[in-house]
């Protein structure tokens, strides 16, 4: 390898890492205003925006993994292992904390109500979908990870379950995506 394609190694190393890192910091301060709001919830929605904003962005992360898992490209297992690992407990984390603000969410004069009386097709169907297809990432992360623990150094040889390892990641991110957005249009229609 020349010089100059190290050095354009790194420097692309180097933005990617700060582009991420920026986009990490803005929407964790605009989840972090979700502290500030005035509700007696601001706490759980503090947290769970923090928890599921962290989720999205990890996933997004191993996303990258996964295209190379899939094309059987040189990955450091190890390092994956760890990362999903995390990408799961930041997930539970987000199902946890979206239970915990699930409890405003259906209460008296909560947003179900307000939505049911002026949106009920949002609820019936959006809200629905949003509550299972949330809890799809956790099992599937960690799943990969599982995999990658239990075959430890012979997944190298094993190219069709690094592309399973890789389609889990996919799934798992594609859930929280779609997760994500009905999260969103749930608290653009009325925040808790």
């Amino acid at each position: 390898m020349s010089t100059e394609q190290y050095l354009h190694g790194q420097m692309a190393k180097f933005l990617v890492r700060t582009q991420a890192i920026t986009a990490l910091f803005i929407l964790l301060a605009l989840a972090g205003l979700d502290f500030f709001f005035p509700t007696s919830y601001r706490l759980q929605a503090g947290v769970h925006g923090i928890s599921s904003i962290s989720a999205l962005v990890l996933g997004t992360y191993l996303t990258h993994r996964a295209y190379a898992l899939i094309r059987g490209v040189h990955i450091n297992f190890h390092s994956l292992r760890y990362w999903l690992v995390g990408a799961a407990g930041v997930n539970f984390l987000g199902a946890v904390s979206g239970n915990w603000i699930y409890m405003r969410y259906r209460g008296q004069d909560g947003p179900k109500d307000w939505i049911l009386a002026n949106v009920p097709a949002f609820h019936n169907y959006l809200m629905e979908f949003k509550e299972f297809i949330s809890l799809f990432p956790f099992p599937l992360m960690l799943v990969a990870a599982f995999i990658l623990f239990y075959y430890d150094e012979a997944i190298r040889a094993r190219r069709d379950l690094t592309q399973l390892v890789g389609i889990l990641i996919l799934l798992a991110w594609l859930f929280l995506l779609m997760g994500f957005v009905a999260g969103l249009v749930l608290a653009k229609l009325r925040f808790v």
